[in-house]
C-alpha cells in the first residue's frame, strides 16, 4: 500500500500540485533490514502542449527527491539499494504493462493501413506506416528489456552440466526460417558439456546468431562455431573457450568494446533494441566466463566466449 499526503502550492494550485509518497519497505526483505518506510517526494503538473493537428494536454510526473541506496547516498547501483532480481522484477512488470498497449496499437494501425481507402494526397496512410513502425520498434526494445531482466536473475545454485551441441543444434531448429531466408550455413564440429544454465546459454548462442544474420554483407552468410579447452587466467581452472565466425562486414576498432553495453549499436545500424550483445556479456560474466569480439572491417567477426568446464555424464 502507497500512503499519499498532499500539499498544494498556493496561487498555481490549479497547475502543480506536489505529492509526498510513503513507500513501504520492499517485499521479500525483513524488517529488520528494512525498519523504515523511504519518502519520496514527486510534482505532478498539467500541461497544454499544441501541434500541427490541435492541441492536448499532458500530465507530467517528475521525482524531486534522489532516490536513496542502503547507504543512504544519492544513487542507486547495482548491489546498493536494488538488488538484480528486484531491478529484474522491475523490468519485467513495466515490460509487460507497455507492451499490451503498444500491441494493440500496433494492430490497430496496420489494419487501417491495410483497409486505408484515401483519397489523392491524403498521407494518412504514411502517417500510419510510422505508427506501425514505430510501435513494431517499442515492441522490439520491450523484447530486448525482458530478455535482458531475465538475464539478471541467473542463479549459480541453478547451474548443470549443458551439452552445448544440443543446445545449439536447438538454437538452428528455432531459427530454420531465418536462416533459410539468409541462405544462411552453419557449421560446427564437436562442441563440449559446460557447467551453466541451459536457457540462458541457449540465449546466447541465438544473439550470436542473429546478430551475424543482421549484420551480413552481400555474401550468403557462412558462420562457424567451434570450441577448444582453455584455462582461466584468473586461477587456472578449466574452461572452454568458444569462437563463433561469420563472414560480414566486420567491425570498426572503436566497435569491439562499445558493441557490449546496452542500447549500443554498430556504425549507421538503426533497428533492433541494442541489448542483444549486451545481455551476452551479462549471462556470460555470471557463469564466470567473458565474452569479446575480434574483428578488422571487411574481414569478418568473431566472437569468443569462454565458459566453465563440465564433463560429461
Amino acid at each position: 500500500m502507497i500512503l499519499i499526503t498532499h500539499a498544494v502550492g498556493g496561487a498555481r494550485s490549479k497547475k502543480r500540485v506536489i505529492l509526498a509518497i510513503r513507500v513501504p519497505a520492499r517485499r521479500g526483505l525483513a524488517a529488520a533490514q528494512s525498519p523504515r518506510c523511504d519518502d519520496i517526494e514527486v510534482e505532478l503538473r498539467a500541461q497544454r502542449r499544441s501541434y500541427s493537428t490541435g492541441s492536448q494536454a499532458a500530465a507530467i510526473l517528475r521525482s524531486m527527491s534522489p532516490l536513496k541506496n542502503a547507504g543512504g547516498g544519492s544513487s542507486l547501483q547495482s548491489g546498493g539499494g536494488c538488488t538484480d532480481r528486484e531491478l529484474s522484477e522491475f523490468l519485467l512488470l513495466a515490460c509487460h504493462d507497455l507492451r499490451t498497449p503498444l500491441r494493440a496499437m500496433r494492430a490497430h494501425a496496420e489494419l487501417l493501413l491495410t483497409d486505408a481507402r484515401s483519397p489523392a494526397g491524403n498521407d494518412s496512410p504514411q502517417r500510419l506506416a510510422f505508427i506501425a513502425a514505430g510501435a513494431k520498434q517499442a515492441d522490439l526494445l520491450l523484447d530486448g528489456l525482458v530478455s535482458y531482466a531475465i538475464a539478471l536473475q541467473v542463479d549459480a545454485a541453478s547451474f548443470r552440466s549443458v551439452p552445448t551441441d544440443v543446445i545449439l543444434r536447438t538454437v538452428l531448429a528455432k531459427m530454420v526460417n531465418e536462416l533459410r531466408e539468409n541462405d544462411a550455413d552453419v557449421s560446427y564440429g564437436e562442441l563440449p558439456y559446460v557447467t551453466g544454465h541451459p536457457d540462458r546459454l541457449m540465449q546466447v548462442f541465438e544473439n550470436l546468431l542473429r546478430n551475424a544474420l543482421r549484420h551480413r554483407g552481400a555474401a550468403s552468410p557462412r558462420i562457424q562455431v567451434t570450441a577448444e579447452p582453455y584455462r582461466r587466467q584468473s586461477d587456472g581452472a578449466a574452461a572452454w573457450r568458444f569462437a563463433v565466425r561469420d563472414n560480414g562486414p566486420g567491425l570498426s576498432a572503436d566497435d569491439l568494446e562499445s558493441i557490449f553495453r546496452p542500447f549500443a549499436k554498430a556504425g549507421s545500424e538503426r533497428s533492433g533494441a541494442g541489448l542483444g550483445l549486451a545481455t551476452c556479456r551479462l549471462i556470460v560474466e555470471k557463469h564466470g566466463g567473458r565474452i569479446w569480439a575480434e574483428s578488422e572491417e571487411g574481414n569478418g567477426s568473431m566472437f569468443l566466449i569462454t565458459l566453465p568446464a563440465e564433463d560429461g555424464p
